[in-house]
């Protein structure tokens, strides 16, 4: 049985975090995204310890090898965030959602070609086709089209898509709610680095004029708040449901941001080609999500024939399908 209420709670949080994070930078006119992602990593790094105080969790403890093992992905982690909000900065959402919609697919590439663990068959590889093939129709029917913030979008991705391999491949004995909490504690430091070395963020935080309206402050909460209560709320719904239910509502909600994105801020020209381009997209996208739900099925009926390792391998593969697919969506945008 579905349990509702964690599948909305994720959904709603997941579909509304990129009109947050867009209202903060267009309506509040505050373009600072290095800041935000500092205050996202800090608001989840206090709820853990919040948490551990009242003794709801524990803290995850590491190991020196850990550290360094688990530094690797917190860069690629950085390096993704900090594009997606520079690409959620310049881009239509509709736009955004387009090309963001291209990470499981690419990871999924990634994963046959350096992990080596499954083959591409030709029902993934059409899909993958469809979702280019769109992104590409969209991006050529859009009329403000800057090929730098398209380059920062698809970068995004790909960055995305070497850190959910990077942090599968690295943290098999850990759970999602551990690599959470040190994933963010490996990147704050970074994320900071960045801000005062390689940015002019500090001089403008200090130089913006609109903290004293009610705008920045509802969309600076709602952003920074909302971005650790993503993460909550997609740890509740992948124990509660299943990962694929996780990624199922994460298809649903892409359609939704898709159009309610094309009205909303800087309004998306609508024609052919835009129309043509997100439809490809979100067929692709649905036909991959599918194909990936039957194919999991195919493998869990061919293992019902021994009940005891079956139950083994299906909690093996559950925890690590669990800790990919949620880290799949953390700060997703």
């Amino acid at each position: 049985m579905l349990h509702l209420p964690s599948m909305l709670t994720y959904g709603f949080f997941s579909f509304i975090l990129a009109f947050f994070n867009k209202a903060l930078f267009e309506i509040a006119n505050f373009r600072n995204s290095l800041f935000v992602i500092f205050c996202q990593l800090t608001f989840i790094i206090i709820s853990f310890q919040i948490l551990a105080c009242i003794r709801l969790i524990t803290i995850p403890t590491m190991n020196k090898n850990e550290l360094y093992t688990l530094f690797i992905p917190a860069i690629f982690f950085c390096l993704s965030t900090v594009l997606s909000l520079q690409a959620l900065m310049k881009l239509n959402v509709a736009i955004y959602v387009v090309i963001k919609r291209c990470t499981p697919a690419l990871t999924l590439i990634l994963s046959v070609i350096i992990l080596k663990k499954q083959k591409l068959n030709m029902k993934v590889g059409l899909c993958v086709l469809m979702m280019t093939i769109g992104a590409i129709i969209t991006s050529i029917g859009d009329v403000s089209y800057h090929f730098q913030s398209y380059l920062i979008g698809s970068l995004s991705v790909i960055f995305h898509a070497i850190y959910l391999l990077t942090i599968q491949r690295f943290s098999e004995q850990k759970n999602s709610n551990d690599v959470l909490y040190i994933n963010s504690l490996l990147s704050l430091p970074m994320i900071f680095l960045l801000m005062i070395t390689l940015s002019d963020e500090l001089s403008a935080i200090q130089s913006y004029k609109g903290y004293r309206t009610i705008h920045f402050w509802l969309y600076f909460i709602l952003s920074t708040i909302g971005g650790g209560l993503l993460n909550g709320a997609t740890f509740w719904c992948t124990i509660k449901n299943s990962a694929l239910t996780t990624s199922v509502v994460g298809v649903l909600k892409s359609i939704l941001q898709i159009f309610f994105g094309m009205f909303a801020f800087d309004r998306l020209a609508i024609n052919s080609k835009t129309i043509i381009g997100i439809v490809l997209s979100l067929i692709g996208g649905t036909m991959f999500s599918y194909f990936e739900y039957t194919n999991k099925k195919t493998k869990s009926v061919m293992t019902t024939s021994d009940p005891i390792p079956e139950q083994r391998l299906n909690s093996t593969i559950e925890t690590k399908e669990t800790r990919l697919d949620t880290e799949k969506f953390v700060f997703s945008t």
